[in-house]
């Protein structure tokens, strides 16, 4: 005879006689996937992405016309034989006893640029904040990288790393960040400021935020130690986050492609590189047999940060800055209403997180819709585009196609 578990005692309901006993064997649960079945479907995901990022870009951007094309030097610098004083610049210097002098010299390492005699801190935050820059990538990197490895020192470490390994790309392999021509890098304060600052240490924290109020297992199970499992632990988490990461980088075949929705803009390779993204974090969730309530948890999120970044009204794109900043507050603001709504969680980390958000949407809206912002966007679209190598040319057009090596 079948042992059929502990009586529970349901005699006074109707129902089948079954029903009222206890298994004592509970339903199987979910198991993660073997570490070689893990790790083969990792490799066929990474030479997946591997081979469409080989692909010829779908839309290419054309070479910027030779006459479009401008001289840096002319440009910052009107003609010596002008009759210009210096005092015209804003945050203007000069050199006593030399009116003629109006240019400093600035050792890049590789090259020498002569800079206008001038420093001007609106100008500096004009730079720092508008125009299309590198900050999409390095929110997503950021967060992600928390998501995933649930380690928010490991990802801030890994964010400055990638910054030096940038910085050693030039004078090791002649390029900038892997591939960029050595014109095209970007400027000091984007590196220390744009990338690690008000990109990767925000985007850290709002994770860190949503891993604590989904309650999110962690998937190093803080069991690491000097043993061949901790290896292949580690090798996993860092296998997904790499693989995740090459993907990103799906937008850049597409080039500044966008087609319009009642009038807004809508970035073609922005809306990709997201559904590629969320369908390796889906199989990354299969394979972790983590809860499917935090993989639709997790995923809001990101469609919602993804929003700034993909739709736009203006001609000339996204600031990326701050749409950043808008993308940090409202993720951040769903998060909080879900920390007061489900969770009966810490409210004083509710509270310093609301104050957070708040701020970043502030200065949001003080530069989006204020009439006279406190740092108005700049006349001058100098440095306000990617692959215009410092020579010119529309949003839409590659300046950097036109250098050539001898």
């Amino acid at each position: 005879m079948t042992h059929r578990g502990e009586y529970a005692g349901c005699d006074f309901l109707d129902v089948d006689e079954q029903a009222c006993y206890v298994s004592e064997h509970p339903p199987p649960a979910t198991r993660p996937w073997d570490f070689w079945c893990q790790f083969v479907v990792l490799v066929v995901v990474y030479c997946t992405v591997f081979a469409f990022m080989r692909l010829d870009d779908f839309y290419e951007l054309e070479r910027t016309p030779n006459d479009k094309l401008v001289d840096a030097a002319t440009t910052l610098f009107p003609p010596f034989t002008a009759n210009t004083s210096s005092s015209t610049l804003p945050g203007a210097v000069f050199v006593e006893g030399r009116p003629d002098i109006r240019s400093f010299g600035f050792d890049l390492g590789g090259s020498t640029c002569a800079c206008t005699l001038q420093w001007n801190q609106h100008q500096y935050w004009q730079r720092l904040l508008y125009g299309s820059k590198y900050v999409c990538g390095h929110v997503f990197t950021a967060f992600l990288g928390v998501l995933i490895c649930n380690r928010w020192q490991w990802v801030l470490l890994y964010k400055f790393l990638n910054e030096i390994l940038e910085e050693l790309d030039m004078p090791i392999n002649g390029v900038w960040a892997r591939k960029e021509p050595i014109m095209n890098m970007e400027s000091r304060y984007d590196s220390l400021v744009n990338d690690t600052l008000l990109a990767a240490v925000p985007f850290t924290a709002l994770c860190c935020h949503l891993l604590y109020v989904i309650d999110m297992p962690d998937p190093l199970d803080n069991r690491l130690n000097y043993d061949r499992r901790s290896c292949k632990t580690l090798l996993l988490v860092f296998a997904q986050y790499y693989v995740l990461n090459e993907a990103n980088g799906v937008w850049a075949k597409f080039g500044a492609h966008y087609f319009r929705v009642l009038g807004i803009g809508v970035d073609t390779g922005k809306v990709c590189s997201a559904l590629v993204q969320l369908i390796i974090l889906r199989i990354i969730w299969a394979m972790r047999a983590f809860p499917q309530s935090t993989f639709w948890k997790s995923a809001a999120c990101l469609c919602i940060m993804w929003c700034p970044f993909i739709f736009y009204s203006r001609e000339e794109g996204v600031h990326e800055q701050i749409a950043a900043m808008l993308s940090f507050s409202v993720a951040g603001f769903v998060i909080c209403g879900y920390h007061i709504a489900f969770t009966r969680k810490n409210r004083y980390i509710l509270l310093a997180m609301v104050a957070l958000y708040t701020a970043a949407f502030t200065v949001y809206s003080f530069l989006t819709f204020g009439k006279d912002a406190f740092i108005a966007a700049p006349t001058s679209t100098f440095y306000y585009r990617r692959n215009w190598c410092g020579l010119g040319g529309e949003g839409d057009q590659n300046s950097c196609k036109a250098v050539r090596s001898h």
